[in-house]
C-alpha cells in the first residue's frame, strides 16, 4: 500500500490513494475491527510484558486509522457500511 524510500536518518513515507467500492470498503473495516479486537485481547491478557505492550501501541495506531477510514467510508456509502451481518435483510 505503502512506498518506503530510505533516506539518511529517516524514512519518508508516500501515500497511495484507491478506490473502493462498498463490498471492498465493507471488508476492510471488518477486518480492521477484528484485527482491533485481537489486539486489545492480546494487550490485556499476555503474561509477556513487551509483548502485551507491542499489541496495545499497535491498537492505538490501528484505532486511530480505523476512526478515519470508518469516518470517511460512513460519509460516502452511510452508516450500513457499518453492518458486518451476513444475515439476509
Amino acid at each position: 500500500m505503502f512506498e518506503l524510500i530510505e533516506g539518511e536518518g529517516m524514512t519518508l513515507l508516500r501515500e497511495m490513494h484507491t478506490s473502493l467500492g462498498d463490498w471492498e470498503t465493507r471488508y476492510i473495516l471488518e477486518a480492521f475491527s477484528n484485527e482491533k479486537a485481537r489486539l486489545m485481547k492480546i494487550n490485556q491478557t499476555s503474561e509477556d510484558e513487551d509483548f502485551a505492550a507491542d499489541a496495545g501501541n499497535d491498537y492505538i495506531e490501528l484505532a486511530g486509522f480505523y476512526q478515519r477510514f470508518e469516518a470517511e467510508a460512513v460519509a460516502v456509502f452511510g452508516e450500513q457500511i457499518k453492518n458486518f451481518s451476513r444475515e439476509l435483510l
